[in-house]
């Protein structure tokens, strides 16, 4: 995130507005760029594929239509003189970064009753969870991850691996092999499986939910997972500005989902 003087960037408001767009929208249509436009494609889900273009068709507009002809240019774009931003110092939200990292470490804590083969299935899983968390953030690195057109040959080359890996998935798998898993390969539990999406239904909440999510990719030039990235490198704006927001967001979309459930509900009685 280097800054240059006249080019525009966005704004402390605009990283707001972008992250709650994400949170609602992501919520709303149980997907992003990774969900839908990697994990899903690859599956060849036609409910992933309506997705991406909702959410591709408005981040595109989003982003070129932010322009300084944009009523919204003031208050979603700056410049660096004029946000006069502090030089960038990772020790400045080391602390929060930590605190954040320990209390995620003791939400996701094993419980000390769960069975002895629950656990070790859970042990099992921290090297494929470590070696892809850093392949996923190696990959953000070194694409900078934030909005671009060029971020189609991005998800272009996550598909391609995606689409390989999910021919070894027993029942989502397109060329059929004798060496496909029904598990994964670093459980063996009873209990283990491939948690994968099974829904295919296309509704309004699935197009509504991933086109606000691209509105706020284009204003805020950001999605979950490079938010997540930049959050822990310690950039102020995203660790206080956008995730913040994102999870007001995600939280009004769950209570839309729940009025929406008894509203079905009550008809059905």
């Amino acid at each position: 995130m280097g800054y240059s003087p006249d080019v525009p960037m966005v704004s402390p408001l605009g990283f707001v507005v972008g992250g709650f767009l994400v949170g609602f929208g992501t919520r709303l249509g149980n997907g992003c760029t990774t969900g839908h436009g990697i994990c899903g494609l690859a599956r060849l889900s036609l409910r992933s594929f309506t997705a991406v273009m909702s959410f591709m068709a408005t981040g595109i507009m989003s982003a070129t239509s932010c322009s300084l002809t944009c009523p919204f240019y003031p208050y979603l774009r700056t410049t660096y003189d004029a946000a006069k931003l502090p030089a960038y110092n990772p020790n400045d939200t080391a602390g929060t970064i930590l605190t954040s990292l320990a209390a995620v470490a003791a939400l996701i804590s094993p419980n000390t009753s769960s069975r002895k083969e629950d656990l070790a299935d859970d042990n099992r899983k921290i090297g494929p969870s470590l070696l892809g968390g850093a392949l996923f953030s190696l990959g953000l690195g070194i694409n900078d991850g934030t909005w671009d057109p060029t971020l189609l040959f991005v998800m272009g080359g996550g598909f391609l691996v995606s689409f390989a890996s999910y021919q070894f998935v027993k029942g989502h798998n397109v060329f059929s092999t004798s060496k496909a898993l029904n598990v994964p390969a670093c459980q063996k539990c009873e209990s283990a499986q491939f948690n994968i999406p099974t829904t295919k239904t296309i509704d309004s909440n699935l197009i509504f939910g991933e086109a606000l999510f691209g509105v706020g990719w284009g204003f805020a030039g950001l999605c979950p997972g490079p938010a997540m990235w930049l959050a822990f490198a310690g950039y102020p704006n995203v660790l206080f500005r956008w995730w913040p927001s994102f999870f007001v967001g995600s939280l009004l979309a769950e209570q839309v989902k729940n009025m929406q459930q008894n509203k079905n509900v009550g008809k059905k009685d």
